[in-house]
């Protein structure tokens, strides 16, 4: 084994580690208050966050690191759309033994986080390409794909729960907010509203007060779309915000009408913000 040979693997595990010991932060904020029955927007409770986390490990990532390229083809359940997404969550959680305690459900994620920490345990960086079912709109795909799913849904359950308790640390590292961020706005082109984009160019810079997380900039052109990191100097619209504010509009939590008055979410040109919301009606 050369040097190198596990760089990324043990980059992703600090990642993973960190994020964990976030979330039980939290947790053990919650056991110690007994803040559980809390609500977590419209649905949900504080409860229902370590018990969807401890699914989510096990059933998306842990068995396809286990299972790799034999993953059985009669298993392979492809999640395609964000309403798939929605029948499968709800499967999941009726799937949740009555009566099981919040207690319980954050055990279950810590035996989740374990069985992955197994399966990277002696992991090299070759083996992050190694083929693995991702059930959530890709099927097959890598390793890494699983392991950075685990990264990013981490920090915005992390995020999500944290600004529902109405917190403001743990903070997490700029290169896993950078990761989620990233790994998020890639997904902008897939939503990109053709008809109104036509032949029109046009950019826009998501730029993030956050500390060392940088900006991105997507990008509209011959009816495409693309996103790239950098904030371009030409554009059309510049968007300044935190990443939690950015998370909390996305999510649902807050209108982003609501952030602008409060100052916290930026606009350079508000008739340029009417036509990015045509371009990705998200």
């Amino acid at each position: 084994m050369t040097a190198t040979a596990v760089t990324q693997v043990a980059e992703l595990n600090a990642h993973l580690e960190e994020m964990w010991g976030h979330l039980d932060t939290l947790f053990a904020s919650l056991e110690a208050g007994g803040g559980w029955e809390q609500k977590h927007g419209a649905d949900w409770t504080f409860a229902d966050v370590p018990y969807h986390l401890a699914y989510c490990n096990q059933d998306l990532v842990a068995r396809g690191l286990q299972l790799g390229a034999d993953y059985p083809e009669s298993e392979q359940e492809l999640l395609a759309s964000p309403q798939a997404l929605g029948v499968w969550n709800d499967r999941k959680f009726a799937e949740r033994p009555a009566g099981q305690t919040a207690a319980e459900s954050v055990a279950q994620w810590r035996e989740s986080t374990t069985a992955i920490r197994s399966q990277t345990a002696s992991m090299q960086d070759a083996d992050l390409e190694r083929r693995c079912w991702f059930p959530l709109f890709l099927g097959w795909g890598t390793a890494r794909d699983l392991l950075m799913f685990v990264v990013g849904h981490d920090w915005s359950e992390f995020m999500q729960l944290r600004i529902h308790m109405g917190l403001t640390e743990p903070t997490p590292s700029a290169a896993i907010t950078r990761h989620y961020l990233g790994r998020l706005l890639g997904f902008f082109p897939m939503f990109l509203n053709k008809e109104a984009a036509g032949a029109r160019s046009f950019a826009v810079v998501m730029a993030f007060s956050d500390p060392d997380v940088g900006a991105w900039t997507i990008r509209v052109a011959d009816g495409e779309a693309s996103v790239s990191y950098g904030a371009s100097e030409d554009a059309d619209l510049v968007l300044t915000q935190s990443a939690e504010t950015f998370e909390k509009t996305f999510q649902g939590i807050q209108e982003p009408v609501a952030a602008i008055e409060a100052g916290e979410l930026q606009v350079s040109d508000f008739e340029k913000l009417a036509l990015f919301g045509q371009l990705f009606p998200m």
